[in-house]
């Protein structure tokens, strides 16, 4: 049974040679079953059996199982992959380098010290500065046609740390 939930209505345009080309990349473990499922499924999409998530993560970088600093993110907040705009990842990815390389103490707990979780319309999230000079500069810029560039994952081929959120959340904090 798929829940569709509020959201832009964007058609996907992700396909099966782009898939090859995310299995060839690596960026899930060997067996999760990955599929551009119905081009008129919308990425609010939601069910018990498929996961949604966006090409972008993936463009910087990132690999499935996320890092924990950053799936400690989404366990924490309870929001799906997919209701994160671009800027939230970037400064994740950023925040997870500091970490990674100068800060080890640093952890997901701290980032409302510098943001804060704030609703960019159509149950997507953004990370609000809660300063006039943000930690990261120029994390806001948006990309276009994005929000086509999405895919499902079958959940039972994760192997996950934490239960993957089914419906998306219509408020948020961290």
């Amino acid at each position: 049974m798929i829940i569709t939930f509020q959201a832009i209505p964007q058609i996907c345009s992700f396909n099966n040679t782009d898939i090859a080309a995310l299995k060839d990349f690596g960026a899930f473990p060997a067996g999760v079953v990955i599929c551009p499922f119905d081009r008129v499924v919308r990425s609010d999409a939601a069910s018990n059996e498929w996961v949604c998530f966006f090409t972008y993560p993936f463009s910087l970088g990132l690999w499935y199982p996320f890092p924990p600093f950053i799936s400690r993110f989404f366990e924490l907040t309870g929001l799906t992959y997919a209701q994160t705009i671009l800027m939230v990842w970037r400064v994740l990815m950023v925040l997870n380098q500091i970490k990674s390389h100068h800060c080890p103490d640093l952890c997901i707990e701290d980032l409302p010290i510098a943001y804060r979780l704030r609703s960019h319309g159509n149950s997507r999230f953004l990370l609000f500065s809660t300063s006039k000079n943000p930690l990261i500069l120029k994390a806001t810029k948006n990309e276009d046609q994005w929000q086509r560039k999405y895919f499902f994952i079958k959940r039972e081929s994760t192997n996950k740390d934490f239960d993957l959120p089914i419906k998306w959340l219509t408020s948020g904090k961290i």
